[in-house]
């Protein structure tokens, strides 16, 4: 999990039907697909396009792509019990951009993996407010608060980094692992794909007669570069772990705020 900034500015679509029924419910919102639709697109930007929980990227389909989006509107507080005020249902504030978690069957990119679910699938409506960490609050640009197991057969495994976490926060980040099941197969899959991946890079870079200091600052540059890509790349964070104080030095030279 990363920080996320959200934009100070709601959508219109939702400002304007909460000022017409500011007791309204999530269904009733969400029917009218062009609101909903506005509120996918500034999440989505807001986030870089990555999950809020996994970060796997919020794939969408289009007409040469097979399946549906991978891709849900979560409420950090649940949507349910309905009992405004405060109205959490239309909270901007309380709205995140999630993907499916594995339980879609056609979602693209072969990403339905029943019953290995994560993210807002084993949350549902769960009030896990106190429980779980809440990416626009409580978790810091820097520095990353997790690492990951880089080989074997728990490979791609995510893990609280006891040494830049803080204290108090360590239980409630371990939470968020189990709570959320950001160590399911499918995800331990994809993020030892990434570690591979960048792995086979730098070595290749190393060949070429980069240092090694060389091959992990030129990676860096690549990967963390916002003003020339509009989303992250999957997996920020295990990225970054890998890339060490490279990468901790490129987000400090770009201005990363999350």
């Amino acid at each position: 999990m990363k920080k996320i900034n959200k934009s100070d500015i709601e959508p219109l679509q939702l400002s304007s039907y909460r000022a017409v029924k500011p007791e309204g419910d999530w269904d009733g919102f969400r029917k009218n697909r062009q609101r909903y639709k506005a509120l996918k697109e500034q999440l989505i930007q807001d986030q870089k396009g990555l999950c809020a929980y996994c970060e796997n990227n919020l794939a969408l389909a289009d007409e040469q792509v097979q399946g549906t989006d991978d891709f849900r509107i979560e409420h950090f507080h649940p949507k349910k019990p309905h009992e405004p005020p405060p109205n959490h249902a239309l909270d901007w504030k309380n709205l995140l951009g999630v993907c499916t978690g594995g339980n879609q069957m056609d979602v693209i990119d072969n990403r339905f993996t029943t019953p290995d679910h994560s993210c807002d699938v084993p949350k549902n409506n769960n009030n896990w407010v106190e429980i779980i960490l809440n990416p626009l609050y409580d978790v810091p640009a820097f520095p990353g608060w997790f690492q990951y197991i880089e080989q074997g057969n728990d490979a791609g495994k995510i893990e609280v980094d006891l040494k830049l976490c803080p204290t108090d926060l360590q239980q409630k980040a371990q939470e968020t692992i189990d709570k959320l099941n950001l160590n399911a197969e499918r995800l331990k899959r994809f993020r030892a794909k990434v570690i591979e991946n960048f792995r086979k890079h730098f070595e290749e870079l190393t060949r070429l007669g980069h240092s090694e200091d060389e091959a992990l600052e030129e990676l860096a540059e690549d990967c963390f570069v916002i003003s020339t890509q509009e989303h992250w790349l999957p997996f920020f964070t295990c990225i970054r772990w890998y890339l060490a104080d490279k990468a901790e030095n490129q987000l400090q030279k770009i201005g990363y705020n999350g």
